[in-house]
């Protein structure tokens, strides 16, 4: 078993199959085609956060 400290986390290209794993505390969160896909899919992410954010904001400043 790896140890916390030892646990890889970040991105890492798969020899293998080419592809883009993103790894968290040594387990595999997501899988990715390639670097362009990553960023799509965090860029979704962000714009899906910012979008949750305003609507918080609005409806906290509603309540004033």
């Amino acid at each position: 078993m790896v140890q916390a400290s030892e646990a890889k986390t970040g991105l890492f290209q798969q020899k293998t199959t080419n592809d883009y794993v993103v790894m968290w505390k040594g387990r595999e969160i997501c899988r990715y085609a390639s670097v362009q896909d990553f960023v799509d899919a965090h860029a979704e992410g962000l714009a899906a956060l910012e979008a949750n954010q305003v609507d918080l904001l609005e409806s906290f400043y509603r309540a004033l």
